[in-house]
């Protein structure tokens, strides 16, 4: 019998884990039903998500391939933008999607990511001087607005290349889709995707008429396989570059920073030593389940998959937040440790589909902890944390505000 799972209610989102261990103890493949999506398989266990993301011999990402769509239910009016999105990178096989994945990987190479650094710094920098203004009075700030959702849009419109004159229109654009994540909220925002999406290809054009530094102008000048993007995939590329690597990181930092205010003994643990800042953000991604599943994978044939029969074009999900408290990978997997070490989480997933931004994501974590922390020591939660309001965006968790007081002395 399939059962029912709630992964979207603000009780899950505040207290996640009786749930994921539920779903563990029941594993390691749970028969769920989702709305709109109908049946779907949950994979629970560390090693058996682990099993399911490296394999592209049973398993694969694009429903096109078995006859299925990949907007069930929504194809006689889906807008071009949508579809383009839907059909991008993050849903493409091998070997299509090892091609666009060789056209992006370098701009995320290690030694951009050192190249960039200083920039986000000072991002985060005059980010956080607006935020002491605001708070100056002793009044809270909200962490989400101030620096949690602007430093990671702002990271990557400088990224793409996109002119600076423009970025602050790209930013309220994807804000607003980060605000209202609701399917009456995507019907109302379509003007503004169809926006971004003819503003995106106008500047395609323009990268391709003349080359300037970034990654928009590298997406359409790269070759890979002999073979260049596409205009729309170049569109989807970016598109999911966006909201994607936005929309975690914003959840990213805010869980971290909460966290880290709500055990005041790891908190000091991070003063006595900054070096500790890594392990912070593998225990946050651990811990926090920003994400809390993977996208939709399809078994192309019948098979038996840890102990359960599975039907050609069944439905799987890897429920990473799940794996991530597995006791049996990590002892008391309920607490809150900046020292865990080892610390195999697979927050950013495995295999193929391994999250692309994933050194960004810490990169830019990093920095705002490290940032914030040195400059407001004695920050602390501005609410009680039962009282923090957690994001609507399904299969994500994170805070949608984040009411502190930059000194606690104000409190």
């Amino acid at each position: 019998m399939p059962v029912s799972v709630d992964l979207i209610s603000a009780a899950f989102k505040r207290d996640p884990y009786p749930t994921l261990m539920r779903m563990v103890e029941q594993g390691p493949v749970v028969e769920t039903t989702f709305p709109f999506l109908g049946k779907v398989y949950m994979v629970t266990t560390h090693a058996a998500v682990n099993a399911l993301l490296k394999d592209t011999k049973n398993f694969i990402r694009d429903p096109r391939s078995l006859g299925k769509s990949p907007l069930p239910g929504f194809n006689w009016w889906t807008p071009r933008c949508l579809k383009i999105m839907a059909s991008g990178m993050i849903i493409r096989d091998n070997p299509d999607h090892r091609r666009l994945r060789i056209l992006v990987d370098q701009a995320f190479s290690r030694s951009s990511m050192e190249q960039l650094q200083p920039r986000v710094e000072q991002i985060t920098d005059d980010l956080l001087s607006e935020i002491e203004q605001k708070g100056a009075a002793g009044e809270p700030v909200d962490l989400v607005e101030g620096l949690c959702r602007p430093l990671p849009i702002a990271v990557i419109s400088e990224l793409l290349g996109l002119p600076p004159e423009d970025r602050d229109m790209f930013a309220n654009w994807a804000e607003r889709f980060a605000i209202d994540p609701s399917f009456r909220g995507l019907i109302s925002l379509l003007p503004t995707l169809w926006k971004m999406e003819s503003y995106v290809r106008r500047q395609i054009k323009l990268c391709r008429q003349s080359p300037r530094p970034g990654l928009l102008s590298a997406l359409v000048d790269v070759e890979a396989e002999g073979q260049q993007l596409s205009d729309d995939e170049a569109v989807g590329m970016t598109l999911l570059l966006l909201f994607a690597g936005h929309a975690t990181t914003t959840n990213l930092i805010g869980d971290l920073i909460l966290e880290l205010c709500a055990h005041s003994d790891q908190k000091d643990l991070l003063f006595e030593d900054w070096s500790r800042i890594d392990g912070a953000v593998e225990e946050a991604l651990r811990y926090s389940a920003s994400v809390l599943s993977s996208k939709p994978m399809y078994a192309v044939h019948d098979l038996k998959f840890h102990g359960l029969e599975l039907e050609r074009g069944d439905r799987v999900m890897a429920l990473l937040s799940a794996a991530n408290v597995d006791p049996a990978v990590f002892p008391e997997p309920f607490r809150f440790d900046i020292l865990r070490n080892p610390n195999p989480h697979l927050a950013f997933g495995t295999g193929i589909h391994v999250c692309l931004g994933l050194k960004l994501a810490r990169l830019e974590t990093r920095v705002a902890i490290l940032r914030l922390l040195g400059r407001f020591p004695k920050l602390e939660l501005a609410v009680p944390r039962e009282e923090i309001r957690w994001t609507a965006l399904k299969g994500m968790r994170g805070p949608s505000q984040l009411p502190v007081h930059l000194h606690s002395e104000q409190a």
